[in-house]
């Protein structure tokens, strides 16, 4: 009886760490992106990281860690291996001839143009780009230039001005030097939350450059299948879990319908 209680220890103490490190871990590629990623005082920021906890609360089978890239970075990083899924991401967006699945849609979103508000300054202002000193991000697609977002393209034939974040296109615009630039309508909204003052300085296109629906795209070959992931978004939509998440990151804000 004694030799067996001894067996019986031991044989668990085989199956307890097999059962701790039976959840595998999955790389979640991101890159500023407010207000879905950003990093503040060194630390991991936005709608993002907190989808990744909902997800990692809802099941235990995969743990989704964060790899941080960039932007423009993000494809050879994917072809490289470095991450297996991205969120709040289009396949619109440079993915057409990447092996990737894409989920259900989690958000819809859009970029609008802002500019600085003057007396003679009016919503036709936004209707003509030629002449004018444009600003965007760098790896961003714009719908204005057919989503193309190479860099010399969009500067030699638009005279874009790329900068590293929107933050910096809104610094740009409030110092006068640049005339229009392009955030995502998300962006702004928490923006001028967090900045209500700025709000009668600023002139807000009531149209988008652009509308896209947000989802995920996930490596064809990774360990776990689309299908998997779209049933924990649904649970997470169906509990109500990612619209309060919404609301906490200030992002339903715009109205439901604008024409582009």
């Amino acid at each position: 009886m004694h030799i067996t209680k001894l067996w019986v220890v031991f044989l668990l103490g085989l199956v307890i760490p097999m059962a701790t490190q039976a959840r595998q871990t999955l790389a979640v590629g991101v890159y500023d992106y407010p207000p879905f990623y950003q990093t503040h005082m060194g630390e991991a920021d936005g709608v993002i990281p907190d989808v990744l906890h909902l997800l990692n609360q809802a099941q235990s089978e995969v743990e989704f860690v964060l790899y941080a890239t960039t932007a423009r970075r993000r494809y050879k990083d994917f072809q490289d291996g470095k991450f297996d899924l991205l969120l709040f991401e289009n396949r619109q967006w440079g993915w057409q001839d990447y092996p990737v699945h894409a989920s259900e849609t989690l958000f819809s979103g859009g970029e609008v143009w802002v500019t600085m508000a003057a007396s003679d300054r009016h919503q036709s202002y936004f209707k003509q780009l030629q002449g004018k000193t444009l600003v965007g991000v760098l790896g961003y697609h714009y719908g204005f230039a057919d989503l193309d977002a190479d860099p010399h393209r969009l500067h030699q034939h638009f005279g874009m001005q790329l900068v590293d974040s929107q933050d910096k296109v809104m610094e740009l615009l409030l110092q006068e030097r640049a005339d229009m630039g392009l955030v995502a309508y998300s962006f702004i909204n928490r923006y001028l939350h967090q900045h209500p003052e700025l709000k009668p300085r600023l002139l807000i296109s009531d149209t988008f450059d652009q509308q896209y629906q947000h989802g995920a795209l996930l490596r064809e070959d990774a360990t776990i299948t689309i299908e998997w992931l779209n049933s924990l978004f649904s649970r997470l939509k169906d509990n109500g879990q990612l619209r309060a998440l919404w609301h906490q990151h200030h992002l339903l804000q715009a109205p439901e319908s604008k024409s582009p």
